[in-house]
């Protein structure tokens, strides 16, 4: 199974709140959309699914337009944030309403059942079960039905942090076992760095990077992207001859084609030295206990800038000076 989004452009009234979105999704991957709250995640899951139409563009699946097809018609498995649990049916009722072949039906149910860790909660009802119960039976419901496409959206934010780990660690070794092609919509990182193999930032109803996890937490193509998925130092530069001037020291950065830019790295690729082969230098302004590590605060002696670093025990104080190397392929250039 193959879905492309070709060119989705959609409006609420006159708000535009999709602008000329495309992406692909491949048979047995899964996709993670990310952004912030109101970027156009949840009506793009809706267009795919067919809840909403687009004003422009088109929904491909295996070659075939489907854009204007009901829900029905896709096949697609659709667990929703509230998860829209039946309360006046149990488990099995819930799971049984979404299969058609009823023939097929009850040994389907047992498997189900087995399979999303709710064997003997068959005749519970919703208010009956724990938010991870809960969960599960809205999975086995949008499996019910052999999904061409399973689309989560944000299928953990009711759960507390502790039960949320558990469930979403056993809900994703389910869907990797089924190699289910997956569409998974949520604004915490730590999803999409567990489960994607593709990962679409949106900002502002555009899509603004695409790629494997990895590359986008490593490799952002703008500040927003960076800040997004957790710390990030971003310095001010200056093209020189020597490679790129900040407050805090010359880097040797090649290819520089902008006087003025942006540098990007993650504060994990820092270290703090006391080498004379630094890179950069500045002053201890702030020094806060963390329990297994300290947070530092380094302050620029020519600008107002500063480095936020997260560091194991540390034996320099607030006053003074501290070196920094800093492995310049690491870096991201805005410019």
């Amino acid at each position: 199974m193959n879905l492309r989004v070709e060119h989705i452009t959609k409006f609420f009234d006159s708000t535009k709140v999709l602008d000329d979105v495309s992406l692909e999704v491949g048979k047995g991957e899964i996709l993670s959309l990310t952004g912030e709250s109101g970027c156009g995640k949840s009506t793009l899951l809706r267009i795919i699914s067919g809840l909403e139409f687009p004003d422009h563009g088109k929904i491909i699946l295996d070659q075939q337009e489907i854009t204007n097809w009901s829900p029905e018609r896709r096949r697609f498995g659709f667990v929703f944030q509230n998860l829209s649990l039946f309360p006046h049916l149990n488990v099995r009722e819930n799971i049984l309403y979404a299969i058609n072949k009823k023939s097929q039906s009850k040994q389907q149910l047992e498997k189900l059942l087995e399979m999303t860790g709710l064997a003997g909660l068959g005749l519970r009802f919703p208010h009956e079960l724990s938010g991870g119960q809960q969960q599960r039976v809205a999975l086995a419901r949008a499996l019910a039905i052999n999904p061409q496409l399973l689309i989560l959206d944000e299928p953990f934010s009711s759960l507390d942090e502790l039960l949320k780990a558990r469930i979403r660690e056993e809900i994703f070794d389910l869907l990797r076992s089924l190699e289910i092609t997956t569409i998974l919509v949520s604004h915490q990182a730590s999803d999409a760095f567990l489960i994607a193999d593709k990962l679409v930032v949106m900002r502002n109803g555009q899509i603004k990077q695409v790629g494997k996890p990895s590359d986008v937490y490593q490799k952002p193509v703008s500040p927003y992207v960076s800040d997004f998925f957790g710390a990030s130092v971003i310095l001010n530069g200056k093209k020189v001859d020597a490679g790129v001037q900040t407050s805090f020291g010359t880097l040797k950065i090649a290819n520089v084609h902008t006087d003025n830019l942006q540098l990007f790295l993650r504060p994990e690729n820092i270290e703090i030295t006391t080498s004379t082969s630094y890179n950069l230098s500045g002053q201890i302004v702030k020094k806060e206990f963390k329990g297994p590590h300290d947070v530092l605060k380094i302050g620029s002696k020519n600008s107002d800038e500063y480095i936020s670093l997260e560091t194991e025990r540390c034996n320099h104080e607030v006053g003074e000076d501290i070196y920094l190397m800093v492995p310049e392929e690491q870096i991201q250039i805005f410019e």
